[in-house]
């Protein structure tokens, strides 16, 4: 449930997805949290997917050519989330500015997972937003390292608009991931515990699309 205060967005420390995930890194997770309906950040390909590398930079739905050898096997068939899924992200409503901040959290996540930075580099505009340009950095170089996250799967807890105006939307969005393994050159070296984040995504709606132009996250424990 949302907290009974509105989180302010500058209030939220700006980190980069690895810096976040990695603060109690290589710990094991004591437990991970549950949802009814997790939203799966990456999935299995299926013979319905497919299609060019402009398919994905349009739809996020395909394979595009951002993928890097040295994945692990789980990995291999994981496909780009698919904007499809994402209801409403197509308009500039309430609906489509959350709608295009989980994609934007689910394309940061799917980046670590297979090296391809397509979804990722679209939704975001690298000149307004530092955070998101060091994390597609940082995608950049975990690939040359052949270093990769495993499957996340994603439980959101609550969204919400919490500012908009003609220039742009903020977005608060709490949700929760349970542990994410972490692999080099194909063998699982570690994992990170799972937790629950507070986030805060800027976007503004032009050229018929969404961009985030500013992201900040962090652990809700943090606030106990």
């Amino acid at each position: 449930m949302r907290s009974g205060h509105t989180q302010v967005f500058g209030a939220i420390a700006v980190v980069t997805l690895v810096a976040a995930l990695a603060g109690c890194g290589g710990e094991k997770a004591g437990g991970s949290p549950t949802s009814a309906s997790p939203t799966t950040v990456v999935s299995p390909a299926s013979d319905s997917g497919g299609g060019s590398s402009q398919d994905a930079s349009d739809s996020g739905g395909a394979e595009s050519d951002g993928r890097t050898e040295g994945l692990p096997p789980e990995n291999e068939a994981l496909k780009a989330p698919d904007k499809a899924d994402y209801l409403g992200i197509k308009y500039p409503t309430d609906q489509g500015a959350q709608a295009a901040a989980k994609y934007f959290f689910d394309a940061m996540f799917y980046g670590h997972a297979t090296g391809d930075t397509t979804p990722f580099a679209e939704i975001i505009d690298q000149d307004s937003c530092s955070t998101c340009s060091d994390t597609l950095d940082q995608i950049v170089q975990w690939r040359s390292q052949k270093k990769f996250i495993g499957r996340v799967s994603v439980s959101p807890n609550d969204i919400w608009v919490d500012e908009k105006n003609d220039q742009y939307f903020v977005v608060q969005y709490q949700y929760s991931i349970g542990e994410v393994p972490v692999f080099v050159n194909g063998e699982r070296e570690s994992s990170l515990p799972g937790k629950s984040f507070s986030a805060a995504v800027k976007l503004r709606f032009a050229d018929d699309h969404w961009q985030v132009i500013d992201a900040a996250w962090k652990d809700r424990q943090s606030d106990d």
